[in-house]
């Protein structure tokens, strides 16, 4: 081969290494195609919502609506319910007045008759059975007592101690256990009471607070709130019962199943005020303004025994 046809054969050599270079660094810098691209939205679009998104944003609690409540501690009723048709309630009134008003009914509440007890005031009742009444209330040197009944508020006696829970007779913001006298929060007005168990308890807040203890008033914890509730009573420390204002209604029937957590509305009672709710294991009993009514469908709808 001539010299002259090597150079020839050389610089064509060269030529073809610059062109591929320069196509391998085109390659590697180059944008891609666009279908190399991972899918993406403008910067301006926004996401649509999704259902759960939805459903969370129509569940979330509106505002309060607590209204201003002005709680008259005389005019509080306790009231108990038993499975076999017994029931007792009584109004708290005053240490001063001459004789507390006591009700008992052995017929699921189809009749009631007064029932003198030798108290002054009512604290608390609780009603096992027509056996089985306890009432604690106070006596005319306004101290605390407890008075049972086994024969269905026929006849009282005196009691040596007090096992139930109580709201202080001279502090509307205090709570009284076997075991103590304590504050459930401050600023918290007790409207009512519910002892669940020996040792656990639920009360109601003027302010629309719902809150337990678990060691006889040693703790206190917030469970929920209910604005304008009025009253609640718990079966279990899961299921409880309230009335409340709600929608125009004045004593408006209200369930919970986790504690106060949550509540649902139920069935309005006609008049007010609501005064006090019991609940035995078929059927809820209510006091509101001076009238006694039940429901048998978990407070959906309600009449007059």
């Amino acid at each position: 081969m001539s010299k002259s046809l090597q150079r020839a054969l050389l610089a064509l050599f060269v030529v073809v290494d610059i062109v591929l270079v320069i196509g391998a660094v085109r390659h590697v810098n180059g944008t891609p195609e666009q279908s190399d691209l991972p899918a993406t939205s403008s910067a301006s679009a926004a996401p649509s919502p999704s259902a759960d998104a939805a459903a969370d944003a129509s569940a979330t609690p509106a505002a309060s609506e607590q209204l201003p409540f002005d709680f008259t501690a005389a005019d509080a009723v306790s009231l108990s319910a038993a499975n076999d048709g017994t029931v007792v309630y009584g109004t708290r009134g005053r240490c001063s007045d001459p004789e507390a008003s006591v009700r008992v009914s052995t017929d699921g509440g189809a009749d009631f008759g007064a029932s003198p007890t030798g108290l002054t005031s009512v604290l608390a009742v609780k009603a096992v059975d027509a056996g089985s009444i306890s009432v604690v209330g106070t006596t005319a040197d306004c101290k605390v007592q407890q008075v049972t009944s086994g024969d269905g508020g026929a006849s009282w006696t005196a009691a040596d101690d007090v096992p139930l829970w109580y709201p202080a007779p001279d502090d509307t913001t205090k709570v009284v256990t076997p075991d103590r006298t304590s504050t459930p929060r401050e600023g918290c007005v007790v409207t009512s009471i519910s002892q669940v168990t020996d040792e656990s308890g639920r009360v109601t807040c003027a302010d629309g607070s719902v809150l337990g203890s678990g060691d006889n008033g040693k703790t206190w914890v917030a469970l929920g709130r209910l604005d304008n509730v009025r009253v609640a009573t718990f079966l279990t420390p899961s299921a409880g019962y309230a009335l409340a204002r709600f929608s125009g209604c004045a004593a408006n029937a209200f369930t919970t199943t986790d504690g106060g957590v949550t509540w649902t509305p139920g069935g309005c009672i006609s008049g007010e005020p609501a005064r006090a709710i019991a609940a035995t294991s078929s059927r809820l009993v209510a006091v509101v303004d001076a009238d006694v009514y039940d429901s048998e469908n978990n407070g959906t709808t309600w009449m007059q025994p």
